[in-house]
């Protein structure tokens, strides 16, 4: 459905603008951030958390995966297309203040 470009971490390992890209389909949202990559499926995923910083934006994918490391965030300088993508096909995003 979208992809987009911007930073992230998975596990301790991060990766700044522009290393991470996220994908977010029908069934599933793929972040790769060059040394490192995860999918997740529709059903691991519990919720995603949009986080406002001071510079970035950060979703923050709490799932259930147990291959795939706990910590998976995606930051970006524009949120709207990605708020807008993970809508689009179905997802809910809490955003906290």
């Amino acid at each position: 459905m979208g992809e987009h470009i911007g930073g992230g971490k998975i596990g301790m390992v991060s990766s700044s603008w522009p290393f991470g890209k996220l994908s977010i389909n029908h069934d599933g949202i793929t972040l790769d951030i060059g040394f490192r990559n995860a999918h997740l499926e529709r059903e691991d995923i519990k919720s995603i958390l949009l986080r406002r910083g001071l510079i970035n934006k950060r979703f923050i994918l709490l799932h259930e995966n147990k291959k795939v490391k706990k910590v998976v965030e995606f930051w970006t300088f524009s949120p709207d297309p990605v708020l807008a993508d993970f809508r689009a096909v179905g997802y809910s995003v809490n955003e906290e203040k």
